[in-house]
């Protein structure tokens, strides 16, 4: 088996997947994409970003942009509550892999989620874009859109704050 398809295989097979809430539904996005997770903490904004682009943040001595999901979905702006945190993804480009943070409500778990229970995502009737969602998995009786994260992050305007050439 080559390394591109164990790759595939992984992308549906039985992983781990972080659990969270954006505006009151659960989404997914695969656990080994994440760095961590922190509590929501200050953001310095950066002028000229998208709205959904809500400035950089210190963590760990990095400079982290950050994404708020909800906003990026076009669903709102997030309330900033106790439980708000900041999940750190590792996000993939050609020749680097770069940190971002993305805002989410309320982490809810991580778990596995079987082969058998991810379909792929239907082309209509879900409440955000289809580009945004991965696949469909079935967890505890509900299915729930596990993200892609590439997706949801691959845009001129991160891709000139991530490398610092705002």
């Amino acid at each position: 088996m080559s390394h591109e398809d164990a790759h595939e295989k992984s992308e549906i097979g039985q992983d781990q997947y972080l659990l969270f809430y954006v505006g009151g539904d659960v989404y997914a996005i695969k656990a080994l994409s994440t760095s961590e997770i922190v509590e929501y903490t200050t953001i310095t904004k950066v002028p000229l970003m998208p709205s959904f682009v809500k400035g950089v943040t210190n963590i760990r001595g990095n400079i982290v942009p950050v994404i708020d999901l909800l906003d990026r979905f076009s669903l709102g702006q997030t309330e900033i509550q106790p439980k708000t945190s900041i999940v750190v993804i590792n996000y993939k480009t050609e020749n680097e892999t770069t940190q971002l943070g993305i805002i989410i409500d309320e982490v809810y778990e991580v778990d596995d989620i079987n082969t058998d229970q991810i379909k792929e995502a239907p082309a209509f009737g879900a409440k955000i874009d289809k580009k945004f969602i991965s696949y469909m998995g079935k967890y505890q009786g509900d299915y729930i859109a596990i993200l892609d994260t590439q997706a949801i992050l691959n845009t001129t305007e991160l891709s000139k704050l991530a490398k610092g050439c705002v």
